[in-house]
């Protein structure tokens, strides 16, 4: 049989999205250890509004810290958000009040009747509803999460194995160079500034903007794009109007005792292909033509100092 020319699909029962929820107000019931993991998701999230119905007998510490606390990062944490803490249990003949106003239902409940009643109630409404590792009664799912600032890394298994998530999201996060979040931070300064200088809102200078960055971002390891500072910045987008992307040696040709010019020239005649260009911490020392050739050099100069004092004898 021949190759299909396209990535045939791979059923997975669910579409994973990046959910803008900077408009949503979303109700969290429970207090417990599931509802704190909720509540952090939450907040990560930053809803336009979040309200947690748990009453405060049995609330775990974190939730209340979370709500409560004026500790500097938990302040910090809840700002931009309405927060409300509601100290009650939810009852049966209560749901439809509670849930009434709501975008998103979360439930962490010990309590699977009430629980599918919370899920019925929202069926009922058309409001999006979670209920705590009961996959059938989930508009939507919670993976394991890696977060390092505007970078998100979902692992999902469609609530089969939320502990086998989280293992294969500890594998992923070892792999990620340690200030990956930092690189997308400035991939976006990046673009920010080169919209300050081209801010044209026609298809082709659309176009052209997006085939620079998509050049420029090419040239840079992710280790390299974390290093990126105001300087580097500068110089990069120096090179916008004559359509020049430059990579991180170009910008830096003064490092490593000055090797970065030549893991430049190489890295420009390898046309982004030199692995200079995707070295994993952007370290001239170890680029294998800077050091092969940086070798040949220190090669030469030994034997021609070695046949000079041979000649002198």
């Amino acid at each position: 049989s021949s190759t299909a020319p396209y990535e045939p699909p791979q059923p997975s029962g669910s579409l994973l999205l990046a959910w803008q929820t900077k408009k949503l107000s979303i109700l969290l019931i429970g207090g417990g250890a599931v509802a704190a993991s909720r509540l952090y998701h939450l907040l990560c999230a930053q809803p336009a509004r979040i309200v947690v119905l748990a009453p405060r007998d049995g609330t775990c510490d974190e939730v209340s810290w979370r709500l409560t606390s004026d500790h500097p990062e938990a302040v910090a944490g809840r700002a931009g958000i309405a927060v409300e803490w509601r100290e009650r249990a939810l009852e049966d003949q209560s749901i439809d009040e509670e849930i009434e106003g709501f975008d998103m239902v979360l439930t962490a409940l010990d309590d699977a009747p009430l629980s599918r009643a919370v899920y019925t109630a929202c069926k009922a409404r058309r409001v999006l509803v979670n209920v705590a590792d009961v996959p059938p009664e989930c508009d939507f799912y919670f993976g394991s999460t890696l977060r390092r600032g505007a970078l998100s890394v979902m692992v999902s298994t469609n609530g089969k194995g939320p502990r086998v998530a989280a293992r294969l999201r500890r594998r992923l996060e070892k792999a990620l160079p340690d200030n990956a979040g930092r690189a997308i931070d400035n991939v976006g300064l990046l673009r920010a500034g080169l919209r300050k200088r081209e801010n044209g809102g026609d298809k082709e200078t659309i176009e052209r903007r997006m085939e620079w960055m998509i050049r420029v971002s090419d040239r840079w390891s992710l280790a390299q794009l974390g290093e990126m500072d105001d300087r580097m910045r500068d110089a990069v987008l120096e090179g916008w109007e004559r359509g020049e992307a430059k990579g991180y040696w170009d910008v830096n040709r003064s490092k490593c005792c000055g090797l970065g010019w030549v893991a430049s020239l190489f890295a420009r005649a390898g046309v982004g292909r030199c692995p200079v260009d995707r070295d994993p911490d952007g370290t001239a020392l170890k680029c294998p033509f800077v050091m092969t050739s940086t070798g040949f050099l220190l090669g030469l100069a030994t034997a021609g100092t070695a046949a000079a004092i041979w000649a002198r004898r």
